[in-house]
């Protein structure tokens, strides 16, 4: 508690001159700590502190804070949620519970890195490339606030863009002002496997890869970035020269995992899996597991087309349509340790049929101002 103290400051302590309670005598008994009050806001949802920044100066200035800002990442990773991107083309429909971008432009395009400590990135600079002074940026859900990225330089025919964060250190590199891209060195040459593989663990970013030249001959590779030390490592291993697409990389009870589907997965008749789960990257240690999945499925799946989301805390793996095909929407769970499946409908997506989706995990609400 006294660490916390020793964060507030003056113009933080005049916000609750006035926040008293009173006795029916009018007897004052005494403030309210400034550290409880934040302690308080900190649980309420991100729409609320928008409008209590609204208040006067003062709160604006208090919720903006990194102390507060901190504390508000904290509360919201206790309870993530899901969060899909899609275009609703009837804006004005009042079936539509999702939050939207409103301040975005239309025509950008729905597929993201997967998200970092609540914020988002566009994909891929390749799907901007037809459109006028287009960029990159990376965007706030729960403020809808958004910035643009300074184009990469580079006579490379596709960006690829991932997002990482240490929850150790806090790095997290946004710079302000004029922003510029800066040239980090990598030892070894590679392109990633696809636009939607990447996973952040503990501060560091995974990838699936194959070294460069040609696809046939290549080893699949895993790429490892350790966002803090900004270094790159390499994991290459002969049991994985079938690892390609549709593989996933997943957190599986904090561990690097590799979920290899059959070759029917993208048609949804997927039988089995194999899990690769990473004991020692160091050392190249691995466990090897096969899942195969109960008869319930085919009954539950129906053909759909589908992707692997990732796994909760619970051993459950998550997957998701790719498009909306029907309304109500469903994904699936499968837990691994129970051997048994569920399916959960998902509410309030709206007209949004015949859509593409994209579905991520463990997303949490930032407060912080992207502008």
């Amino acid at each position: 508690m006294k660490k916390q103290k020793q964060c507030v400051s003056k113009e933080e302590t005049r916000i609750i001159s006035s926040t008293t309670s009173t006795k029916a005598s009018g007897e004052n008994s005494g403030q309210i700590p400034i550290d409880i009050i934040l302690e308080i806001l900190s649980r309420v949802p991100a729409k609320s502190i928008a409008r209590f920044r609204c208040a006067s100066k003062d709160w604006g200035v208090t919720l903006c804070r990194p102390y507060f800002t901190d504390q508000f990442i904290k509360m919201s990773s206790l309870s993530p949620c899901l969060l899909f991107t899609f275009h609703a083309e009837d804006r004005k429909s009042s079936r539509v519970a999702v939050h939207r971008l409103s301040h975005i432009p239309i025509d950008y395009p729905i597929r993201v890195c997967v998200p970092a400590c609540g914020l988002l990135c566009t994909k891929d600079e390749w799907d901007l490339s037809g459109k006028k002074d287009a960029r990159m940026m990376i965007c706030n859900p729960s403020t809808g606030g958004f910035k643009l990225l300074p184009k990469v330089k580079t006579k490379r025919r596709r960006v690829l863009t991932y997002l990482g964060y240490d929850t150790v250190e806090k790095v997290l590199t946004l710079g302000t002002g004029n922003m510029n891209w800066r040239m980090i060195e990598c030892s070894v040459s590679h392109c990633p496997q696809s636009k939607d593989n990447e996973i952040c663990i503990g501060g560091v970013l995974y990838y699936l890869a194959v070294g460069s030249g040609s696809w046939e001959t290549s080893m699949p590779m895993i790429v490892c970035f350790d966002i803090r030390s900004e270094k790159f490592k390499f994991i290459v291993d002969e049991a994985f020269k079938d690892i390609n697409y549709p593989s996933s990389l997943i957190n599986y009870k904090g561990k690097l995992g590799i979920l290899h589907p059959n070759s029917d997965f993208l048609a949804g008749r997927s039988s089995g899996f194999v899990l690769w789960v990473i004991d020692d990257i160091e050392n190249h240690t691995w466990r090897k597991n096969i899942i195969i999945l109960p008869s319930l499925w085919w009954s539950l799946v129906a053909g759909t087309r589908f992707h692997i989301v990732g796994t909760t805390g619970d051993s459950e793996i998550m997957f998701s349509p790719s498009v909306v095909s029907s309304i109500p929407f469903y994904i699936f769970c499968y837990n691994m340790e129970t051997k048994s499946m569920r399916r959960v409908e998902i509410q309030g997506l709206g007209p949004v049929k015949d859509q593409k989706i994209y579905t991520f995990l463990n997303h949490i609400e930032n407060v912080k101002l992207v502008t």
